[in-house]
């Protein structure tokens, strides 16, 4: 008789993908698609092993697991955690809570069979009944949507699965005039889109999403066994974010599609503080949002072959944007920290420093992450290709390299780099405006408020989570008793820097009164709020004053308060209660520390 494993994942596409391979295996298997399920076939059915998911809906598997190695007639079935995070921690996290085991998602299907193996005991293999079809799932809260539109069932669910695996949530249409209903019904995160469609084929599809205000903001990645030069080029220029090349390799597609998902977070941040910002000046006019430069933008062409140089330049003569070159890495390293670069099209293969190693500094640095980068090579190789995506390189060109290519890429990159531009240029203006705190720069108080009522909104109608910071100095007045308001006011100042040089573009910082401060953290739920929480709290403790308070003013440290939407409110104004209430938690707890609602065994008082 075959072992019996049960099987607790809530992915369907991943639960389809463990049944797959433990029935080569000649695995008798049970399902569940949430712990409470889980822990009912286990008693009934006492299987010889459990895979179960950590990230699971209602109870999740870690806790489930005590509950399990607490039952006396279970507790010695082996348990192997399953998780698609592996944050650091997660593998101690797992084998306290009872676990025989961890594994890491995605699942490597060579050794997957040889895992289960060492955890049960040999028996005469028989063959696995046929298992039936999963249940489609809910999508957890946070995840990007995307929408995958092939006429092929089987390309959809190739992509589907490789998507899965990274926690994405999966939308599907097998035709043009689907996706147009899809796109308009589900608000995607991403699309990605195959070309040759009968009836409506990509371009349309992507003309029509383009051309509608509504989902204008959707990135498109054209997913296709096209590989002619021709193709990307009139897929770039439909208005297409990028161009895949069927068959489509994991590692390159999900690069991209990180990538894409970050410039939508930054389209969409820069629309709601547009809106924030209209609601304060003309509550009746509409945002306006422009892909085009407020200036005119430059280009840096880094190539050290004069034959190349010629013929790269010549392709970007006459180009609405300047173009400036050097021949090698320390150079171009050195134009860019200058400023003024907005893209760099870069050759790997430099004297000196390469092109890796510029390409990893420049998005390194707070100063030149944004500048978009093109790496140029003469081989076409995959893993150079991966490698330079992962270093955070915005596209890879194969040399020689198409002018029309060329030219629809650098124009989809420059429009890239523009939001990211506006961005910035939003804050900038914030600083002499009615919306921002005249001591430290950052948001006011009215703003923040503003500002937060439209994220919560947004985060619940595109189910992901936003989270709330608030901050409050320790022993603030006694500072200011001691040395004075001015010396307070310094002290503000660099804690607003401090808080500001802490997070990333899309969160927005603010003064909430007096010593206290606010910052909105969309995209990111209770796990990743702390992470920032104690990166400002690590800023903070570290921090010495400088001028004529340096050496005199020591030992200053700030307590917070931490609360996500929707798990702890998905009200604005209950929200700042929840966390005002844990931020003074945090005070009665000896200060200079944390406390979250799911947290509060993470105080860090020193």
């Amino acid at each position: 008789m075959p072992h019996t494993i049960l099987v607790v994942e809530d992915d369907h596409l991943n639960m389809k993908l463990m049944r797959s391979i433990l029935a080569l295996g000649h695995y008798q298997i049970l399902e569940a698609g949430e712990a409470e399920t889980g822990l009912e076939l286990a008693a009934r059915h006492h299987p010889d092993l459990i895979l179960m998911d950590i990230q699971l809906p209602g109870l999740d598997g870690l806790s489930a697991t005590r509950r399990l190695k607490q039952t006396p007639e279970l507790a010695n079935i082996p348990v192997i955690a399953l998780t698609g995070l592996a944050m650091d921690g997660d593998r101690e996290n797992a084998l306290a809570a009872g676990c025989d085991d961890y594994i890491s998602k995605p699942i490597n299907t060579r050794t997957f069979l040889a895992s289960i193996s060492e955890r049960l005991a040999p028996v005469e293999a028989s063959p696995a009944p046929p298992a039936a079809e999963p249940s489609t799932t809910v999508t957890g809260p946070g995840r990007s949507k995307i929408l995958v539109v092939d006429d092929d069932p089987m390309n959809v669910k190739l992509i589907s699965a490789i998507l899965s695996k990274d926690d994405y949530a999966i939308v599907t249409a097998y035709g043009g005039e689907e996706a147009l209903r899809r796109t308009r019904a589900e608000n995607p995160d991403l699309i990605l889109l195959d070309v040759m469609m009968p009836v409506m084929d990509g371009y349309q599809v992507t003309r029509e999403v383009k051309g509608d205000p509504a989902t204008a903001g959707i990135p498109i990645i054209m997913v296709t066994a096209l590989n002619g030069t021709e193709d990307k080029v009139r897929g770039l220029e439909s208005g297409a974010d990028e161009f895949l090349t069927k068959p489509v390799n994991r590692a390159e597609l999900l690069a991209r599609v990180k990538s894409m998902l970050r410039l939508k977070q930054y389209r969409d941040q820069l629309m709601l503080r547009t809106c924030s910002e209209q609601a304060f000046a003309h509550p009746a006019t509409p945002a306006p949002i422009s892909k085009a430069a407020s200036h005119r933008q430059k280009v840096l062409l880094v190539e050290d072959n004069a034959k190349d140089l010629r013929l790269l330049s010549g392709q970007l003569a006459e180009q609405p944007y300047d173009v400036v070159v050097a021949a090698d890495g320390e150079a171009a390293l050195q134009h860019a920290l200058a400023g003024g670069i907005d893209l760099l099209l870069l050759d790997i293969f430099l004297p000196g420093i390469d092109g890796f190693d510029v390409c990893q500094q420049l998005k390194a640095s707070a100063e030149t992450r944004d500048i978009q980068v093109v790496l140029i090579t003469c081989l076409n190789d995959l893993d150079g290709k991966i490698k330079g995506m992962e270093l955070g390189a915005d596209d890879y060109l194969i040399k020689p390299v198409d002018g029309r290519e060329l030219t629809a890429r650098i124009k989809a990159l420059l429009a890239k780099k523009s939001y990211l531009d506006q961005l910035h240029s939003h804050y900038e203006q914030a600083l002499s405006s009615a919306i921002s705190d005249g001591l430290t720069g950052l948001y006011n108080h009215a703003y923040f408020k503003k500002f937060l009522g439209l994220e919560l909104k947004r985060s619940l109608r595109q189910n992901y989570p936003t989270s709330l910071l608030m901050l409050d100095l320790d022993n603030f007045k006694s500072l200011n008793d001691r040395f004075g308001h001015p010396a307070g006011d310094r002290v503000l100042q660099d804690m607003a820097r401090i808080i500001k040089d802490g997070i990333r573009e899309v969160d927005l910082a603010a003064r909430y009164g007096g010593e206290e401060f606010a910052v909105v953290l969309p995209y990111a739920d209770t796990d990743g709020a702390m992470i920032v929480a104690e990166r400002i709290l690590e800023a903070v403790r570290a921090y010495r004053p400088e001028g004529d308070l340096a050496g005199r003013v020591e030992g200053i440290t700030v307590s917070i308060g931490l609360a996500t939407c929707p798990a702890d409110n998905d009200q604005a104004d209950n929200l700042i209660k929840t966390a005002d209430r844990l931020l003074y938690k945090a005070k009665a707890s000896g200060k200079n520390c944390i406390a979250a609602v799911e947290h509060q065994h993470r105080l860090q008082a020193v």
